[in-house]
């Protein structure tokens, strides 16, 4: 209902929905830990999933594909390519700088850039807004 009123693909909604689901049990996880005090746990839990959620949940889809039908092209990979390296740097930076301790504002400032990327989600997936991204060129 609310993708047809806002006019963004029900896909898109529902892939945004899941994968903030699939990963609120990690989250639980690394707060327990973390209070525990054990933070090298607690980032391990974040990333081992995260790295299995790219490598076989979506490596396993692909490769099935791929073997059915072909060979998968990404359009624009080398722009998405780029921008997921230059976060990853980015973050790096703001941990190595902070001698890797993280603070509320850092959180905060995380759950934001979280939420823009939502919104550039949903903006790039509604034909009429004309958003340069991988659906939009």
């Amino acid at each position: 209902m609310i993708s047809a009123q806002v006019g963004v693909p029900t896909i898109t909604l529902s892939l945004l929905v899941v994968a903030s689901g699939t990963c609120l049990p990690e989250l639980v996880v690394a707060m327990v830990v973390a209070r525990k005090g054990q933070a090298t746990a607690a980032v391990s839990t974040a990333l081992g999933s995260n790295v299995f959620d790219i490598l076989i949940a979506l490596g396993l889809p692909w490769a099935i594909y791929a073997s059915a039908y072909g060979p998968v092209h990404i359009a624009h990979a080398f722009e998405l390519t780029l921008l997921m390296a230059l976060s990853t740097v980015v973050f790096l930076i703001i941990s190595l700088t902070n001698a890797w301790t993280y603070t509320a504002r850092h959180g905060y400032f995380l759950l934001v850039l979280y939420f823009l990327f939502n919104v550039y989600v949903v903006l790039d997936a509604i034909p009429q807004t004309n958003v340069p991204g991988p659906s939009g060129i």
